[in-house]
């Protein structure tokens, strides 16, 4: 099952730049192997603004949530993280779509 996840972040009121940037460097060391391993399938930091798009690849809903709140970005921020979540699949499998309504 493949998710869109958009993260916005916003910086604590009690958390200099320093400690933000200390938490996103975990985040990191944490998300750059899940690249490597397939798990995440693109990782892309949005730029100008403090936000991440990823597309995830998981076997189900609950995987996703595992993976969610094992997060160091979510687990230390928790409510200055916002994610939005979309289930996505291949543009080709719409288009075998629209061929069969379109018939």
């Amino acid at each position: 099952m493949l998710f869109l996840l958009w993260f916005k972040i916003s910086q604590p009121h009690n958390l200099d730049q320093r400690g933000l940037m200390s938490v996103w460097r975990r985040e990191a060391e944490a998300a750059l192997p899940a690249v490597k391993t397939g798990k995440v399938k693109a990782l892309y930091k949005v730029s100008g603004r403090r936000e991440v798009v990823a597309v995830v690849d998981v076997e189900s809903h609950e995987e996703l949530d595992e993976l969610l709140e094992g997060l160091p970005i979510v687990r230390e921020l928790g409510h200055s993280v916002t994610v939005e979540v979309h289930a996505i699949h291949p543009y080709e499998n719409f288009y075998e779509l629209t061929k069969k309504l379109s018939s």
